[in-house]
Formats: structure tokens, sequence, C-alpha cells
């Protein structure tokens, strides 16, 4: 569940924006994070307090969201190149704040995360492919990052 101290004005428009709106905003948000898969390594008590991972639901659902707009192309829609990298926009600017302190095990896939999307984000403007916008979201290479982050969960050390 979401502190209710990290309820800031970018969490809201994130969990807006993912369609988390409502009474029942935090265990929406709660709900989008699986949990980790058995080789995530558990990190200190003090990495639970960091801002990586007080930010980490909001930003797995910002993805989350990003990646479901850009993969309407895969099916032939038409993209909102605004909306979309308005949600790059806040997804980024909240990565800037977490990228510090991410826990040693995740660091990686986050920062390939994070080159995904301003890959993708960067190339949504007329005259880009399809491919331009969906391969760094949703290829092979960037994939096992993605699925990564998605199913990271920090954990006290007391877990």
């Amino acid at each position: 569940m979401i502190a209710p101290r990290t309820l800031t004005p970018l969490l809201a428009a994130t969990l807006i924006t993912a369609g988390c709106s409502g009474s029942d905003t935090t265990s929406s948000a709660s709900q989008a994070s699986p949990t980790p898969s058995k080789a995530s390594a558990t990190p200190s008590a003090s990495a639970t307090s960091s801002a990586f991972c007080l930010d980490l639901s909001t930003f797995q659902v910002g993805v989350l969201a990003y990646r479901a707009g850009a993969g309407k192309a895969i099916n032939g829609e038409p993209l909102d190149f605004k909306e979309l990298r308005r949600k790059a926009t806040l997804v980024l600017r909240m990565a800037e704040q977490m990228k510090s302190s991410a826990p040693p095990d995740i660091a990686e896939h986050f920062r390939t995360v994070l080159k995904a999307i301003k890959a993708s984000s960067s190339n949504l403007k007329d005259g880009s492919t399809v491919r331009d916008v969906v391969d760094p979201l949703y290829g092979k290479k960037n994939e096992p990052a993605f699925e990564a982050v998605t199913a990271y969960e920090c954990k006290s050390a007391g877990q």
C-alpha cells in the first residue's frame, strides 16, 4: 500500500493518467505491482524508505500506462502523441528522482527501462514508424528489464 505522505500531485496525476482514479487509489496502485521474482534480493531497511522504494508502485503504474498507450500502435490504432509525451514526461520526471537510490539488484534494469521510454517518446512525432515508438518498449532486447522492474518489490529487512 502506498504511504499517504507520498500522495503528491505527480503521484495523483500518474494514477489518474493510468485510470486509477476514484476513492480507493491506494489499493489500485498497490495491485498494479505484482510480486517479485525469486531472483530479487531483499534490500536493506534503509533502502525501503528511499525515493526509489517509496515511488516504485507509482512508477510501475506510470510505465504500464505509457506502454499500453504506445502499444495501441501495434493494432493499428492512432496514437495521441501529446498525451503519450505527457505520460512519458511524468514517468521520466519521477524516475530522475528515484534513480540515485535504486537498489543495486534492480538498478541496471531500471536504467534500461528509462532509456527505452526516452527512446520511444523521442519518436512521438510525424514521420516516425510504429516500430520507432514500439520496439524500445516491447522488443526482445528490453523486455527482461521491463519484466524485472514491473515485478520488483522493495521489502524491509525483516521480511
